[in-house]
């Protein structure tokens, strides 16, 4: 009786614990068909959600807007990712035994290859896991299913589509990292080495310059200098650099990707394709605004320039605007600086060799070359008497002083001088302009 007793004991839980299994495996069988009949009905009612993901992706970030090759590969990485998405969960297959879209590896290598941010092509997946379940969920909603089992079902779904997203963006993040980094090494190699081959003045074929550089000789061109006025920079800074330098280019209404090469870690050179000869006043206006919210970047430009001539006689204007930014007083703290600017290409030939020049400036002005409010004073009405034709009315009109007042001044800086007879107005007005560059 014992014996009976104990296998009867046995036996019970064993037939219990048999019913529920093939019970839980009944749900899970029902639970993967009700997800993959959501899956079918999201299929075949949205044909065109790849489009409105692409579309919602496009205006909800800015790096995406207005590049249309970029938005056509865009279309096929949703494309892609929609397909092996509906693949698995129809299909029940095991996220590990897929194998992430091409199209999808393809864009986010095109993403590194124009620098655009990483972060940008994650709150792309983030967005569109978002869309995504938002239309599941409302394929659910219409299904006649008890509240416990739309709620798992929509577990179900959030738990697949989250596990994708986060299996797809490990291996675009690796994908990216590694052509960002190789993009960038041969860039700057290769950008560099024929660039300076014309700025040189070497015998250069266009075309191969094409070819290798993507940018063409033959057009006009506005070159810049961009650095950081922190010097501790690195490859975060050159990539700061090359977005500042792209949205100056796309406000200069550059039909082209602008040409970058890398000097240092903190600076920059690159020129512009132009589509006009002049730069109109507007959009200076719009890239000192730009420029000026960029913490620590300065901008230097050039002239518009046209042809290979071009192009180095730009780059060198640019070279001397960027000098005077960091040597003059006037600009010293200017965010952009142009070889237009009042002064600048005057002041960029002095800079070649600034304390020849501030010796002669300071032997033509003598003692009012020095500080203090007399000595401005007697400055200030030189300034307006030599740009008025020496004129003493219109020189008292414009500096509020009496006629007399001017008379007094100028005589007293002919009086300092070795002889009125040695007295040269144009040496003056020369002397006046450098030490308003560089001060006493």
């Amino acid at each position: 009786m014992p014996h009976t007793r104990e296998a009867r004991d046995t036996r019970e839980p064993r037939d219990a614990r048999e019913s529920r299994e093939a019970r839980d495996a009944r749900e899970a069988s029902e639970a993967r068909e009700a997800l993959r009949e959501v899956v079918m009905r999201v299929e075949q009612a949205h044909p065109d959600m790849a489009l409105q993901m692409r579309d919602l992706l496009a205006t909800n970030i800015d790096t995406l807007q207005g590049d249309q090759q970029l938005l056509e590969l865009l279309h096929a990485s949703i494309e892609s990712n929609l397909s092996t998405i509906f693949h698995m969960l129809i299909n029940d297959i095991d996220l590990q035994s897929l194998k992430p879209p091409t199209a999808a590896i393809e864009y986010a290598v095109r993403l590194a290859q124009r620098d655009i941010p990483l972060a940008s092509l994650t709150r792309a997946y983030y967005l569109a896991q978002s869309m995504f379940l938002r239309i599941a969920m409302d394929e659910v909603e219409q299904q006649d299913l008890s509240d416990g089992r739309r709620l798992e079902l929509v577990r179900s779904l959030a738990n697949v589509i989250h596990s994708y997203i986060d299996w797809m963006l490990q291996r675009i993040t690796e994908e990216y990292g590694t052509e960002h980094r190789r993009w960038w090494s041969a860039r700057a190699t290769t950008n560099t080495a024929s660039i300076l081959k014309v700025l040189r003045g070497d015998t250069v074929s266009q075309q191969s310059f094409t070819a290798e550089t993507h940018y063409d000789l033959d057009q006009r061109h506005l070159a810049m200098v961009a650095w950081f006025d922190d010097p501790s920079g690195g490859i975060e800074a050159q990539q700061r650099l090359d977005r500042l330098v792209r949205q100056v280019a796309a406000l200069l209404g550059s039909p082209r990707a602008p040409l970058i090469s890398a000097v240092d870690r903190t600076t920059a050179w690159a020129w512009a394709s132009m589509p006009v000869a002049r730069l109109p006043e507007k959009t200076r206006v719009s890239i000192d605004e730009v420029v000026g919210k960029a913490p620590f970047v300065r901008l230097s430009l050039g002239a518009i320039e046209p042809g290979v001539d071009g192009f180095r006689r730009s780059h060198q204007q640019a070279v001397g605007a960027w000098q005077v930014a960091l040597s003059s007083n006037r600009y010293r703290h200017a965010p952009v600086v142009a070889d237009a600017d009042p002064n600048v290409a005057l002041t960029s030939i002095l800079l070649k060799d600034q304390n020849q020049s501030v010796q002669w400036m300071t032997r033509v002005l003598g003692r009012f070359a020095g500080h203090g409010e007399a000595n401005e004073s007697v400055r200030e009405t030189l300034r307006v008497f030599f740009a008025s034709g020496q004129n003493y009315s219109r020189t008292a009109e414009i500096t509020g002083v009496h006629r007399n007042t001017v008379r007094h001044r100028v005589a007293r800086f002919e009086a300092e001088q070795s002889g009125a007879q040695q007295f040269d107005p144009l040496e003056v007005a020369l002397a006046l302009r450098i030490h308003d560059v560089f001060g006493a």
